[in-house]
């Protein structure tokens, strides 16, 4: 690919789960900066991904996968293209991968390209059919990142604010069908009660940034204006 590819992968706690992912992005070829941006886990999430050749950039505490992404986008400001790909995935191949950046790259006016997951786990494969718009594997332009506001504030509602803002900015995006992939449900990651407690607090976070969006669409004015990336200068290449 003739375009400068980077990746940004948020954690948060994913010691168990991020090991398949982090190799099949490295091992890919497709990116020219990978960035794990660890968002204040208390388990061994960075020491995972300082196993492979990657840059990490750990917050001091947890802060939000808007916080996460932003901090990521930051470090990577001279890429042409940045994909986000969470942590949990399962079944993800650098097929997958590929299939997201192609578009961008065969079509200039390109903004945004989104996956949405077919023939995996049905459940959550019916989520994708009807909430595709909270999926966290896509890929952005650098135009369009550099017309984003600071979205670190987000939380789990970055993904809804980065497909409104487009849409409202008249970017064009497209959908890619990812077959036989899916994540971690956050009942299997914590269990049945505190899993439950945790899907309640990310779809809170969501209706949140939707009520709080027509606010932000005129004025670009956050919660997070002078946000300064929170990360530990413990960063490796």
């Amino acid at each position: 690919m003739s375009k400068n590819v980077g990746l940004i992968i948020p954690a948060f706690e994913e010691e168990p789960r991020m090991d398949p992912v982090v190799r099949c992005a490295v091992d890919s070829g497709l990116f020219s900066k990978i960035a794990v941006v660890d968002d204040g886990s208390r388990d061994q999430t960075l020491e995972v991904a300082r196993e492979y050749p990657v840059h990490t950039i750990q917050h001091p505490r947890n802060f939000g996968k808007g916080a996460a992404l932003q901090t990521g986008f930051d470090y990577l400001e001279d890429q042409d293209i940045v994909l986000l790909l969470d942590a949990d995935l399962v079944g993800v191949t650098a097929g997958h991968l590929e299939s997201l950046i192609k578009p961008l790259c065969d079509a200039p006016s390109l903004g945004m390209t989104v996956a949405r997951f077919i023939e995996g786990r049905y459940a959550v494969d019916l989520q994708q059919k009807w909430f595709a718009i909270l999926n966290g594997q896509r890929a952005l332009s650098r135009e369009l990142i550099r017309r984003l506001p600071n979205l670190a504030w987000s939380r789990f509602g970055v993904e809804v604010l980065m497909t409104r803002f487009a849409r409202d900015l008249g970017v064009p995006g497209t959908q890619v069908m990812w077959p036989a992939v899916t994540h971690y449900t956050k009942e299997e990651k914590f269990g049945p009660v505190m899993g439950f407690y945790a899907r309640m607090k990310m779809y809170a976070e969501v209706l949140k940034a939707q009520a709080l969006y027509p606010l932000q669409r005129g004025r670009y004015i956050l919660e997070a204006e002078d946000w300064d990336s929170p990360m530990e200068l413990d960063a490796m290449d």
